[in-house]
């Protein structure tokens, strides 16, 4: 992997180099049964990586916030604001 410098001074601004599709099981009390849930974790180019386990149960709408996220330029700090304006959007939510 490549290293990239900035000069004092210089802004140089993070993206997403990886953002893995994750599953995970999850106990229901509702319908007393495990559910299939799914989730993404988010690799930045300064390293940092980012896990949102249990983001929904619909694997299409976690595939689609992946293929938005992937090369995107953000940080790390805002990631989370995304994510959920993204469930907010997709679920209807204000």
């Amino acid at each position: 992997m490549s290293r990239i410098t900035a000069k004092p001074g210089q802004h140089i601004l993070q993206y997403v180099t990886r953002c893995r599709l994750v599953s995970s099981s999850l106990w229901c009390d509702e319908i007393n049964k495990s559910v299939r849930v799914w989730g993404l974790e988010i690799e930045f180019s300064g390293g940092e990586v980012v896990s949102f386990p249990d983001l929904s149960t619909r694997k299409a709408d976690v595939e689609e916030l992946q293929r938005r996220l992937v090369g995107a330029d953000l940080s790390p700090l805002f990631v989370r604001d995304i994510v959920e304006d993204y469930l907010g959007y997709v679920f209807g939510q204000p």
